[in-house]
């Protein structure tokens, strides 16, 4: 009996170990696997409050560099563009991208950025309102977790939900 026990404890501190941890930011909700982190800013590039980014990923032991990283723009949809447009737009600042497809409610491809913290081709998903659009892009090379984090992104506010459709 005591044999059964232990062994029921043991596989119950293995299974917690290995569930991720959800993260809930200002726009979005992740459930993190072990070893990944996120940041968030606003206003970082005219300025506006109106523009969100969400990076999240995993780096190596030492710190020094991503081995799988996703980010996630919220901003105004100021030239107020389709998302088919908007990522037809996007392929031209990657290079050897795919011809982007539509998948639910996301116009998605590939492609290699040219601003790369990860190595490696990406895949760039867009969708957008009259008012937003939301840019995610995954690098996952080593493929640890990066397409489970995005299939698990959960909106935190209406437009956040909207844009995720979840």
């Amino acid at each position: 009996m005591a044999r059964c026990l232990l062994t029921f404890l043991l596989l119950l501190c293995c299974a917690g170990a290995a569930q991720a941890e959800n993260r809930v930011f200002a726009q979005f909700s992740a459930d993190l696997p072990e070893g990944w982190d996120g940041q968030e800013r606003t206003a970082f590039s005219s300025g506006s409050q109106d523009e969100y980014m969400l990076v999240l990923g995993k780096q190596d032991r030492e710190q020094e560099r991503f081995l799988a990283q996703i980010s996630i723009y919220l901003l105004p949809n100021t030239p107020k563009a389709t998302a088919e447009d908007f990522a037809r737009k996007m392929t031209e600042l990657q290079g050897d991208a795919s011809e982007p497809r539509k998948e639910g409610l996301f116009w998605i491809f590939t492609g290699v950025p040219r601003n790369q913290t990860v190595k490696g081709r990406a895949v760039t998903m867009v969708n957008t309102t009259p008012e937003r659009i939301l840019i995610i892009i995954s690098q996952d090379p080593e493929r640890i977790g990066a397409d489970k984090v995005v299939a698990g992104l959960s909106g935190v506010t209406p437009e956040a939900k909207a844009l995720l459709g979840r």
